[in-house]
């Protein structure tokens, strides 16, 4: 299908075009990758970009909305001048009042759409909230103001109510609309019932309008505000501030790389930086990996910062819609929250800060498939603002951009804030661990001592086991017979049900089943698991391990110990909040769960940190597996030791001698670096060249492999025609290759520029590629799975 079209043809609703009609350009929200022409009446006149349109859509005039993505289009400009064609179908209707996206977020959009191959409809829908888009949570309220002649009318007020509302409106000022109050106060204020107000309406003395409000939101849940103490930089951190002043005052676009080991004051730069920009009269905004495990950076910008607004997926809908119409009309100057904040409608933006900026979280995982740490980059771009990438891990890509990109620059804080040693690093081989009559011990008998020693003095451990559930999969040992997902070729994972410890299990020579059922972590589908092998009637036994698995374990040998699991599955928006505070306040002695626990975190009185198993991420078929490993072992281990106290870091692992375990427990970072990089250049693989991943999916896997080398087939005849060099691998069938009943195939394109591949894409977008097989395009994926 043409990129470019007109919706004409079908339908009764067409209109002839000539001059003085208003035509304008619209783009929905479907997966066809083209836009459209419509004419506006002149009683809808005038339509602006980034404001939404109802219209007749498609053979039966279906009613659609869409953004219009260009306004004012002269006829001989217009793609009926393309297609030949005479007419086109009228507007309806104009949704908004006035757009939802200004210029540089609608300049955001065409370069997501084009970098990130997506349509354009769908990214400008992804850019602004479904609640808003909706209009969730907005209720009228009724204000009252005094009528410019009600003195005139005075001797018509009768009764004591309403002398007291007349009084009260003088004495608050209430003479235009401009000045209304809220119709409930007066109410309130002078004790009366609506009886009056609706008199002295009716009499001319007063009059009513109404305004759109929302439903409010604090910041953070009540009662968990912080108070923060007097900051003193130490020499790295001003050196950071003043490099960032530096760039701030020059008003071009910049980009900071804060290379800071954990506990370094990387938030208090950004804090810092955020003022000044505050001073020069412009806004920020704040993206961290996962609002809600970052509670503790929330509340310490809450603490500093009046006007702040938060977005995040944990708000229901009403409260996002508030949030972002604060942002709209300017009532916020940071705006903190996860990758969509990104979006945020805020104008005279003069910084943007991209905290932890390494995360794969900032990867978008539907269309459009965009990675918030690199738009964040755009965006700055785009505002000439100043842009802050922060890491004690940085990214192999951000590094590379420092040595290769003029407008990229990196700055140290190689030391901690308090001057407190890092942690003590302890390796311990599981390969020499011996087992018991019960499997495998998650704890080992050195993390054991180290746990009894830290309880004894009252201080507190974090135990990380980075996979969900209580075991990866349920086994027959006598056939060899798995729980397999009937939707994904995946086994399923063991998650035990919270009765107690009624029909506890054991870990490899189980008994029985203890109650629970086995989840699908890819389709989220569940099922019962049975006592015995459905093939033999042998029990069942449990393989692997989990964080279920883990807070059972450390609860059964630590009987005295108040222990909290912190996982996707156990925590829900303000439960974190709370988890947190009572941690901090002593309430829980060890906190053990996913990598949700190596992000953002401070605790003093946190003296170990026990990584039961750093090999998890190692196993995974996919080249950022070092990285990933090596990155995950130094962000929880900062978590141990951050004040007088020193800390200790148990490593647990079956694999000593690998690379990035080895690295990381000496804490060499650039060691790490000019290994891995090493493989990456013979590879080809980012940072040096650029990645893209084509997946394919249907139900019927003959169509799946004839699209497969169809497109194959194209995408060799492009780079041909084209002269471009790339390197194509398959199509091959996916790691996973089946999800939710479609079977999947991959292809991989390597090029060396990303000019080559989005030439590539351009060409492939003219073509019309006629298949019922659902392709997605992912650029620069985090992973290759």
């Amino acid at each position: 299908m043409s990129k470019y079209q007109s919706d004409n043809l079908f339908g009764e609703k067409l209109t002839d075009v000539c001059a003085g009609n208003h035509i304008i350009r619209v783009a929905f929200d479907a997966g066809v990758d083209a836009e459209f022409d419509y004419l506006v009446p002149d009683e809808l006149w005038p339509v602006g970009i980034g404001q939404r349109v109802e219209v007749p859509f498609g053979r039966k005039n279906k009613k659609q909305t869409g953004f219009c993505v260009q306004a004012g289009i002269p006829p001989e400009k217009s793609f009926i001048s393309v297609s030949k064609a005479k007419k086109l179908k009228v507007v309806l209707s104009v949704v908004d009042k006035e757009p939802l996206l200004d210029g540089h977020l609608f300049s955001l959009a065409q370069w997501i759409s084009s970098y990130y191959v997506c349509p354009l409809g769908i990214v400008l829908s992804a850019m602004v909230p479904a609640a808003v888009k909706k209009g969730t949570g907005i209720k009228k309220e009724k204000l009252i103001y005094l009528a410019p002649d009600f003195e005139k009318l005075a001797e018509k007020i009768r009764g004591s109510k309403q002398k007291k509302i007349v009084a009260l409106l003088k004495e608050l000022g209430a003479f235009a609309a401009e000045s209304a109050v809220e119709l409930q106060g007066i109410l309130a204020e002078t004790s009366s019932t609506i009886a009056p107000v609706d008199k002295l309406a009716q009499q001319m003395i007063i009059k009513t309008i109404y305004k759109e409000v929302f439903k409010s939101l604090p910041v953070i849940p009540p009662g968990m505000m912080i108070q923060q103490q007097s900051v003193t930089l130490n020499d790295d951190q001003k050196n950071a501030l003043e490099h960032i002043k530096q760039k701030l005052d020059s008003g071009k676009f910049s980009v900071t790389v804060l290379f800071g080991v954990t506990d370094s004051g990387k938030t208090e730069v950004y804090i810092r930086a955020i003022e000044e920009v505050l001073k020069r009269g412009k806004k920020a905004i704040v993206l961290l990996p996962e609002i809600a495990l970052t509670a503790q950076t929330v509340q310490r910008f809450s603490s500093r910062f009046a006007n702040i607004a938060v977005m995040h997926s944990g708000l229901n809908a009403s409260q996002r819609n508030a949030q972002w119409q604060k942002i709209k009309n300017g009532q916020a100057d940071v705006v903190i929250g996860a990758r969509s904040a990104v979006f945020a409608p805020l104008q005279n933006l003069g910084l943007v800060v991209v905290d932890e900026e390494h995360e794969p979280s900032y990867k978008q995982d539907n269309a459009p498939r965009y990675n918030a740490r690199d738009v964040a980059v755009k965006r700055a771009q785009l505002a000439d603002a100043h842009c802050i990438l922060g890491s004690a891990t940085p990214s192999l890509e951000t590094l590379h951009n420092c040595q290769a990109k003029k407008h990229f620059a990196i700055v140290r804080l190689p030391k901690r804030v308090m001057g407190s040693s890092f942690p003590e690093m302890r390796l311990v081989d599981l390969k020499t661990s011996p087992l018991t009559g019960k499997g495998l011990d998650l704890i080992s008998k050195p993390l054991a001592e180290q746990l009894n020693i830290v309880l004894e003095r009252k201080e507190q451990a974090i135990l990380l086991l980075n996979r969900r559930g209580y075991s990866n999969f349920v086994f027959c040992p006598s056939c060899k017979y798995t729980l397999h997902c009937r939707n994904c070729d995946v086994t399923l994972t063991f998650h035990k049900m919270r009765i107690g410890d009624k029909g506890r299990f054991e870990t490899i020579l189980g008994k029985h089943i203890s109650t629970g059922s086995a989840v699908c972590h890819y389709c989220g589908s569940q099922t019962l698991v049975p006592e015995k092998c459905p093939l033999c009637g042998a029990s069942f036994i449990m393989i692997g391990f989990g964080s279920q698995r883990l807070e059972e374990e450390v609860k059964v040998k630590f009987p005295n110990a108040v222990v909290a699991r912190v996982d996707s599955d156990s925590m829900a928006g303000e439960d974190y909040y709370r988890l947190l505070k009572d941690f901090s306040e002593g309430r829980i002695n060890i906190l053990a769960g996913t990598q949700m626990l190596a992000k953002g975190l401070h605790f003093p009185n946190v003296t170990l940190v026990g990584i039961i198993s750093a090999d998890t991420s190692l196993y995974l078929p996919d080249f950022r597996a070092n990285e990933r490993t090596f990155q995950l072992i130094n962000q929880v281990a900062g978590r141990a030791g951050r004040c007088e106290k020193k800390g200790v870091v148990f490593v647990q692992t079956f694999l000593p001698d690998q690379p990035a375990i080895k690295f990381a427990m000496t804490g060499n970072f650039d060691g790490f670096i000019e290994e891995e990089l090493k493989h990456r250049k013979t590879c080809h693989l980012p940072p040096f060249w650029r990645l893209a991943s084509i997946v394919l999916m249907d139900q019927k896997f003959d169509m799946l492999e004839y699209a497969a080398k169809e497109l194959r087939e194209l995408i060799d005849s492009i780079l041909h025609q084209n002269n471009l060099e790339a390197i194509v691998r398959g199509p091959m069938p996916a790691t996973i290759s089946r999800i939710q009943r479609f079977h999947r195939m991959q292809i991989i394109v390597q090029a060396q520029t990303p000019q080559i591949l989005q030439r590539l894409f351009d060409c492939l977008r003219r073509h019309e590629i006629k298949t019922s097989t659902k392709i997605i395009i992912d650029i620069d994926p985090v992973h290759l799975l």
